[in-house]
């Protein structure tokens, strides 16, 4: 379901809430913002702050469905969890005439759907929001959980694409959420052996039906970043089937190749295949190292100021590899420096050469190798 993105329902069987309707004798409903197959966002203004927020409300005709019940139960239960830049607050969870209702931060903006349906975005942008979306899946996964659905419709965008600001991103609808070590409802839907995600941005083990950790997210980032720098999904069929078959069968087409009209980076493309590993111990660890190795390509390639990574990095903690990683980056950039400063002062007639500072620079370079062979051999 999509937030500030006001459309008009779509369902003709679906009871809904007209405008001025005052939900919980509190919240006064201003319109539709988005639909899904468990309910209706609406926003609303609430009567005690005067602050706008979203409604979302279950289906009357799901309310004694104990599959769709529990789900609506847990995304509650994850949210009050949570706590990320990049994840919507919930405010109050409540309920009006026998319907359950969550009360959410509102948040202003059109889904990746439908922003992708408008706009495609520049590789800049692309990595821009893929960084937001790493911040919010290393909250997630710090707190505990997996999102099992991360696909466009559940990111918003908040601010214009193609006018050079950095817009806000936020992962939303944790329904699907599912506790790495515990279900928070008491209930895992995996032990009623069913597959649940969105077809085309399901893991591998999502599709298998296997136990699910962190890195299915991981997978369905790397899905959006591709889908983002290509306008395509990279597994993609007729039917549901297809799309979940190409997962497990399918090599991972080259994103250089599958938008040639793009100057892909060569690390970019190598970041986006790491992610799309099929063995999920061939991906990024965490969320943190893939978005460290988004911002090393971004780096490398100056592909777009540095934004949103220290916010990734603060979230998920405690990657020794990426740490490895940055002390070697900054051993090389002090050894370049160094260089540069010697050479310059042997240019200068007269002026005595820095022996010292070439020492430093070799005994640096022999640390980023020897440190850049252990990650490596990772």
């Amino acid at each position: 379901m999509q937030q500030g993105e006001t459309r008009a329902p779509v369902s003709s069987d679906v009871a809904y809430l007209a405008p001025g309707t005052v939900v919980a004798s509190r919240y006064t409903v201003e319109s539709v913002v988005g639909e899904g197959a468990t309910g209706i966002v609406y926003v609303a203004t609430d009567g005690e702050t005067d602050a706008r927020v979203a409604l979302k409300v279950i289906h009357r005709s799901l309310c004694f469905d104990p599959h769709f019940s529990r789900r609506f139960t847990r995304e509650a239960s994850i949210l009050k969890q949570l706590e990320g830049n990049h994840i919507v607050r919930l405010l109050d969870v409540t309920e009006d005439d026998g319907l359950p209702v969550l009360v959410l931060e509102y948040v202003e903006g059109l889904s990746l759907e439908a922003t992708l349906r408008k706009h495609r975005p520049t590789i800049e942008e692309a990595v821009e929001i893929t960084l937001q979306i790493c911040a919010a899946l290393g909250a997630a996964h710090a707190g505990g959980f997996v999102h099992r659905d991360l696909k466009p419709g559940n990111v918003i965008i908040q601010g214009e694409l193609g006018t050079g600001r950095v817009p806000m991103v936020w992962v939303v609808d944790f329904g699907l959420g599912k506790a790495l070590h515990r279900d928070p409802s008491g209930t895992s839907l995996t032990e009623r052996n069913m597959i649940l995600g969105t077809p085309e941005y399901m893991s591998p083990e999502q599709v298998r039906g296997d136990e699910l950790d962190h890195r299915c997210d991981i997978y369905a980032a790397g899905v959006l970043l591709f889908e983002m720098l290509t306008g395509r999904a990279p597994f993609a069929g007729k039917t549901p089937i297809a799309a979940m078959t190409a997962h497990l069968t399918e090599p991972v087409p080259s994103p250089r190749a599958s938008s040639p009209d793009r100057d892909i980076p060569p690390a970019l493309e190598a970041v986006v295949h790491r992610a799309l590993a099929k063995n999920p111990d061939e991906r990024y660890e965490t969320a943190r190292a893939f978005a460290e190795a988004l911002s090393a390509a971004r780096d490398e390639h100056h592909v777009i100021a540095p934004a949103a990574v220290d916010d990734a990095d603060a979230l998920a903690t405690g990657d020794t590899e990426l740490e490895l990683r940055t002390a070697v980056a900054k051993a090389v950039a002090l050894e370049s420096k160094s260089a540069s400063t010697t050479k310059a002062a042997a240019e200068r007639p007269g002026q005595p050469v820095r022996w010292p500072w070439i020492l430093v620079a070799v005994v640096l370079a022999a640390v980023a190798i020897a440190v850049g062979a252990m990650a490596g051999a990772r």
